[in-house]
């Protein structure tokens, strides 16, 4: 196996991983919406948000910072969308 196909089977592997969570990530939206919905409190929460992002990257060096922040809205904006359905 080249040296690029051992990398590519290492990603597909951590891929693997962050798709399970991504899918428990989205049932735990799901009923996090749910709640709200009962308790007519707003899907969105930028307090929340800016709680999370400072709390991952908070000890990053810039570069992974950046990225890091991008993963976490773009999976926010997905618990928003689930959340509103």
């Amino acid at each position: 196996m080249t040296e690029l196909n051992l990398l590519r089977t290492k990603i597909t592997k951590v891929d693997t991983v962050l798709v399970e969570y991504l899918k428990k990530r989205i049932e735990l939206s799901k009923e996090i919406g749910n709640l709200k919905k009962e308790k007519n409190i707003p899907i969105f929460d930028p307090k929340r948000e800016e709680e999370i992002i400072k709390l991952f990257t908070q000890n990053e060096a810039f570069e992974n910072k950046i990225f890091i922040e991008k993963f976490l809205h773009f999976l926010m904006d997905i618990s928003k969308e689930v959340q509103s359905k």
